[in-house]
């Protein structure tokens, strides 16, 4: 069927076909994220863009006249798009004020700093940049074509799409798609270009070729991603880092200002490589390498403090978990701090600290935090006064190497004194939960936590005899098997091995305290680390990973306590003139951020090695993201398009010129095995060659003719002879296809 000539498109119909799939791609990529409700209408905006930069190419407008059509018209689309997925209640006149209304209270907070939780703004911009991709598109297409000005701002958008997307559905599929699309639009755009050539030359060819070379290059762009999908993945590594290290800064203020801007929009917690569950075993060996995890520069340094990550309460069967009324809230920088239990003796530290993990989830501190600038998930429960009692802190997005957060922590400096007289007026919240003792905990452990204790009258020296008795009496060793079936873990080291590591030394002090009536839980993260004086920082390795005890005391809160021997512990002086002088509140305002401490912690950790992530990512959940591998197959797939576009430009001056078109014959000649003689004429060897290749015969004859007018005729001219370049692109599939049936004769 025929297509009338009042709808022919210049540029063919399927240039505006792969523009559309292209554009569909993109846009179907963000719908599928699932990041806010009301995101189909990209895909209406992105099409409607495009045909509306179709027309106006197509019009007789200057440029500037049909960019001001443009605007109207996305204006217009865009105020529909949105209005329809409003309340149906609202009539249009108070959509559209709505809407203008919404947008300039956004405009606001961005430019105050505040936190827009309006997820209606995310979808209404999403809109109008797709309308723009769709517009320029095709203007860029039809009116002033320029190749990267229509793929490349479509596949960035994309790209960053899916580079940041964290969910289950595999969104790299829509990447490859396009990276596919993009190389068939390429030759598509690049055929047109020759069309116009060879229309202006009076050049003959055949109509429909166009098909063939789309075919080729849906081959070769087949066989690129296969080979591209077969690379090993780029792990990030500090090398990385130092390159990107030039522009950390402008980039992280803009994401931290995107998840400002942005916050309603919906997070997934896949993907990260975090070492800490909701449970910890106590089971056997353990191996955790010397990873870089983080640097965290301070005021100055601290006399003693660990870097929290999850805080367990229930112990069973040789297992720990957390809190199970345990719930997740999300928390803005801009609501200011936590609200968390008021306490005595507290100071406050602030701390600067860099990731180095490639993807993690925890929000590292000192305990206990009580502000952060990243927007956090505070997984939590209440106390009789509403004030959360958190059990974890982790960033609402995901953490990439390399970037920085800042926290602010109440750490202790109760002294000794002030503990041995804190009482046991204990709350029902602590006595409910951290006085439980399992079944399984046996006589004789519970008999030994007695005869240590008993001696003392407060839960302070209980704790501290009981610490030294575990520092004293087990050897610390990470290599021990886990305890045999049916024996209680904790009854296993403290009376048959006698030794042991950092998670079976706490879980032996919290349940020996617990079962003395004193509160106690265990709680994971990193130990101190290497304090650097230069940049008053710490350095915290994989190998700094550890497990201690924290002893509730009234007024005073959750007192830390290090029961493990390879770790050094700090004793608390005897008296600092009252533990009162100490207190300080926490207040509803976000603290500054340090002066001059983060800009050192910049400068601090992109000097180390490539990460070795053995033993961080045993209990990752993640799945590894295979971003290099698709954008190497993008890379490939324009060096691949490029390398056709000069192949093929070269290839039409050769068999072009009519010379080195008969050179090209005797090429063939040779490749099939036909031998000349020294005497044959031109003719003869046109003969030897259509026996071998007889349905080449007409072009075979068509080019040695023209060789032969152009050597002996006196009057020849080009433009009276045939299209050498034409009568190849006949013979060339033949002379393919007998050179391989030849080698399979063989």
């Amino acid at each position: 069927m025929r297509i009338p000539p009042e709808y022919r498109l210049k540029e063919g119909w399927s240039t505006l076909f792969l523009l559309w799939a292209m554009l569909l791609v993109a846009s179907l990529a963000i719908v599928q994220t699932n990041l806010i409700d009301g995101l189909y209408v990209v895909s209406v905006a992105a099409t409607a863009g495009m045909f509306a930069g179709l027309a106006l190419a197509k019009s007789a407008f200057k440029d500037r006249t049909a960019h001001f059509y443009a605007l109207v018209y996305g204006l217009f689309v865009i105020v529909y798009l949105i209005g329809i997925i409003m309340p149906e209640e609202q009539v249009w006149r108070e959509r559209v004020l709505e809407i203008v209304t919404r947008q300039g209270a956004w405009l606001l907070k961005a430019i105050d700093g505040g936190t827009s939780r309006d997820g209606l703004i995310f979808v209404i911009q999403t809109t109008a940049v797709y309308w723009i991709l769709g517009y320029t598109a095709a203007w860029y297409t039809f009116r002033h074509p320029r190749l990267w000005r229509v793929i490349l701002p479509t596949g960035l958008v994309l790209l960053s799409v899916v580079y940041y997307y964290n969910g289950p559905r595999p969104l790299i599929l829509y990447l490859v798609v396009y990276a596919v699309l993009a190389l068939l639009y390429t030759v598509r755009t690049n055929f047109n270009e020759q069309e116009i050539h060879w229309l202006t030359s009076a050049v003959r060819y055949e109509k429909g070729s166009w098909v063939t070379f789309l075919r080729a290059g849906f081959i070769a762009s087949l066989v690129i991603i296969l080979l591209s999908w077969s690379m090993p993945a780029m792990s990030a590594n500090s090398t990385l880092s130092d390159a990107l290290s030039g522009t950390q800064g402008p980039w992280r203020e803009f994401q931290d200002n995107w998840t400002r801007l942005f916050a309603s929009l919906r997070t997934y917690e896949a993907g990260t490589s975090d070492p800490y569950q909701a449970s910890m075993s106590l089971g056997g060996p353990r191996t955790p390498g010397n990873t870089l995890i983080m640097d965290i520069a301070v005021p100055r340094k601290l006399r003693s403090v660990y870097w929290q990550a999850i805080v367990y309460d229930t112990y069973e069967d040789g297992r720990w978990k957390i809190a199970a009324d345990s719930e997740p809230g999300l928390h803005f920088p801009d609501d200011g701090s936590l609200q968390i239990p008021q306490t005595l003796a507290r100071e406050t530290v602030s701390q600067a600290v860099q990731n180095y993990i490639p993807n993690t989830g925890f929000i590292y501190a000192a305990p206990e935090i009580y502000y952060s600038d990243k927007q956090m998930i505070v997984e939590s429960t209440k106390d009789e006064q509403g004030n959360e009692l958190i059990t974890t802190t982790r960033s609402r997005y995901v953490l990439r190497q390399g970037d920085i957060y800042n926290v602010s922590s109440r750490v202790s400096t109760a002294d000794a004194e002030s503990l041995r007289h804190a009482g046991i007026a204990y709350p029902e919240w602590v006595t409910a939960r951290y006085l439980q003792v399992p079944d399984s905990i046996t006589n004789e452990t519970k008999a030994l936590a007695g005869e240590i204790a008993d001696s003392f009258d407060n839960p302070f020296d209980k704790s501290i005899a009981i610490r030294d008795y575990l520092r004293n009496n087990i050897t610390y060793n990470d290599q021990i098997q886990a305890p045999p079936p049916g024996v209680e873990p904790i009854h296993h080291i403290l009376f048959d091995t006698k030794e042991g590591y950092c998670t079976y030394y706490a879980s032996a002090m919290a349940m020996m305290l617990r079962s003395q009536r004193v509160p106690a839980r265990v709680v994971s993260g990193y130990a101190q680390g290497e304090f650097n004086e230069e940049t008053s920082s710490y350095r915290v390795r994989a190998n700094n990973a550890h497990t201690w005890v924290e002893v509730y005391f009234p007024s005073y809160g959750w007192i830390q306590f290090e029961p493990t021997v390879s770790i050094p512990t700090v004793d608390r002086p005897e008296s600092t003139g009252g533990g009162d002088a100490f207190a300080s509140s926490v207040v509803n305002t976000p603290p500054q951020p340090m002066d001059g401490e983060d800009e050192s912690l910049l400068g601090g950790g992109a000097q180390e090695g490539g990460l070795d992530l053995e033993g961080i990512q045993e209990n990752s959940s993640g799945s590894n993201f295979p971003i290099w591998q698709a954008a190497a197959a993008i890379i490939i797939l324009l060096i691949a398009a490029v390398i056709l576009f000069i192949a093929y430009q070269a290839n039409k001056r050769v068999e072009g010129d009519i010379d080195r078109s008969y050179g090209r014959l005797g090429f063939w000649a040779g490749m099939l095995g036909i031998l000349y003689g020294p005497s044959d004429t031109p003719y003869e060897r046109a003969d030897r060659m259509t026996v071998v290749v007889p349905h080449g015969k007409t072009p075979i004859r068509n080019l040695t003719h023209e060789y032969v007018r152009k050597q002996f005729s006196s009057n020849y001219s080009a433009d009276d002879g045939i299209d050498s370049y034409d009568e190849w692109r006949k013979l060339r599939p033949l002379l393919i296809k007998e050179s391989i049936a030849k080698r399979f004769r063989r």
